[in-house]
């Protein structure tokens, strides 16, 4: 089987350019130098990057791992109310790998980027030991752009989905675990979506948001420490397939609701005056808007309703530098 180092950089570089597709109205043709946009009004930016030893776990495929890379950075510009436009892509690639291996994840990086209706218009490629995926989003800003520091006291918490399973599936690959609830945990952790139909609907009611790939906890905290706000939380939007894989499997379900991660759902507060509105605007296109807690006025103090009883959410979530990959 045919490895990177047999093709070499320019196969790589024309395999990626005859995949991709030139936006209206640009001037310089695919493979120049650089990209030029032609856009009215705000832009949106993200960036995220994707290592293989921290962000890829054994058992997720290399389609995976690229649809994965690209809903991540998306996710952070629909918490900001944005509809993509276009991505850069670098990448970083052992020259060991698989043609076919890099054939999947690039596969996966442009089934994602179709799916948000975006286009890659460029990137960069290089060597390195491990599989490296950056990209860039490039996005149209909503008519309002939601910041994290626009919480006050009395507005409705709200998340556009349930938590729990994403982290059960990581848990599920990490522990080799095998048993019936094994393939339905991993689907739904390695297929998350990127709400960017409700950000840019949020974008016009929301008074704060963040997108919880770090974890519900842990978004729950950079939400108040940017409005400096407390929350109540009085109902935990718990999943019930990780109901089903606590109880198969031992893990606590506190746990992989509040401090699992892999979620890209959007967590936000609204105004109590605007949530009639909002909520019946989410679910008419097809999403989800489920009112969890309200927010209080006591500084970085959050309050969770658990086993009948409220109990203060102590501060944990994967951080970079000082948590790595590991059964847990």
């Amino acid at each position: 089987m045919k490895k990177l180092k047999d093709v070499g950089e320019r196969w790589i570089v024309n395999y990626i350019n005859s995949t991709l597709k030139k936006l209206p109205e640009t001037v310089l043709p695919i493979g120049d130098d650089a990209v030029d946009l032609t856009a009215s009004g705000k832009l949106l930016f993200s960036v995220d990057m994707m290592v293989q030893c921290t962000d890829i776990p054994s058992g997720m495929n290399w389609r995976d791992a690229g649809y994965r890379a690209v809903t991540g950075t998306t996710s952070d510009i629909a918490s900001k109310g944005g509809k993509p436009i276009a991505y850069l892509i670098s990448l970083a690639l052992p020259p060991e790998m698989d043609v076919e291996d890099f054939k999947e994840l690039w596969s996966g990086i442009l089934e994602a980027v179709e799916m948000y209706q975006g286009v890659v218009v460029g990137g960069d490629t290089n060597t390195g030991s491990q599989v490296i995926i950056d990209v860039v989003c490039i996005a149209k800003a909503s008519r309002r752009i939601i910041p994290r520091s626009g919480a006050k006291p009395g507005d409705i918490v709200a998340v556009t989905g349930l938590f729990g399973a994403y982290a059960a599936g990581l848990h599920a690959l990490l522990n080799k675990v095998d048993n019936p609830l094994r393939d339905r945990v991993v689907e739904r952790m390695i297929r998350p979506i990127a709400r960017v139909r409700e950000g840019c609907i949020l974008a016009d009611f929301a008074s704060a948001s963040i997108d919880s790939s770090d974890g519900l906890a842990e978004s729950l905290y950079l939400l108040s420490e940017a409005s400096n706000v407390g929350f109540r939380i009085d109902n935990p939007p718990v999943d019930p397939l990780a109901v089903e894989y606590a109880e198969e499997t031992g893990v606590e379900l506190f746990d992989l609701v509040f401090y699992g991660g892999e979620e890209y759902e959007l967590v936000v507060t609204i105004p109590e005056e605007y949530w009639t509105t909002v909520s019946r605007e989410v679910e008419k296109n097809g999403g989800k808007l489920i009112e969890i807690g309200y927010v209080i006025s006591e500084p970085k103090v959050i309050e969770v309703f658990w086993n009948n009883q409220y109990t203060r959410l102590s501060r944990r979530g994967y951080l970079h530098f000082t948590n790595y990959w590991r059964p847990r």
